[in-house]
């Protein structure tokens, strides 16, 4: 069955107008960071402008000087940010092993990056009481590492003076040090 309209050139305009009010009050709610830290560098080029933030599909909205500091802006606030609806890591799977955990996660394609690395495997080692380390590298191909020597834990330690918390989604790892409360 085929629908047809008849559509006069106002009808048609009235049309656009409801289609592009719509898409603009989409992108305002997505583009609305009211807490800065919440705000994720989309253009780490040098000197994005509002034309190349958006062509790259992200939300522009400078920060304006503060009237009472001297200087420009916080430089660690970024006027061209993620949207909120951006894909982000979830862990696909988590495994208990002897050493700390090894957990893999994924992240769906995005038209943000074109390059990205969709699979990461992120490697928690309990190394000691005061050590701990995070690796985290690409499932599918290996990379040049960095020929650091570090050491070699099979075990994991019996005590720690950190807490480690895995958010599932967005996957985030948050490590506190127990004796300070202090996040690390």
């Amino acid at each position: 069955m085929i629908l047809r309209f008849n559509q006069t050139p106002y009808t048609s305009f009235v049309t656009c107008l409801v289609v592009l009010s719509l898409l603009s009050s989409i992108y305002a709610q997505q583009c609305n960071q009211t807490s800065k830290i919440a705000r994720f560098n989309c253009y780490p080029e040098d000197n994005p402008t509002e034309g190349t933030c958006i062509a790259r599909g992200c939300c522009w909205q400078p920060i304006p000087a503060q009237s009472n500091v001297s200087g420009p802006r916080d430089p660690d606030v970024p006027s061209c940010y993620y949207p909120s609806d951006f894909p982000t890591y979830e862990i696909v799977s988590n495994e208990t092993l002897s050493w700390g955990t090894r957990i893999l996660i994924h992240k769906s394609p995005s038209h943000y990056r074109v390059a990205n690395i969709s699979n990461l495997t992120v490697d928690l080692i309990y190394e000691a009481q005061q050590r701990f380390r995070i690796q985290i590298y690409d499932t599918a191909f290996r990379r040049y590492q960095v020929p650091l020597t570090v050491p070699s834990v099979e075990k994991k330690a019996d005590e720690t003076d950190y807490k480690v918390e895995i958010i599932a989604k967005p996957f985030a790892i948050i490590v506190t040090r127990i004796s300070t409360n202090a996040t690390l």
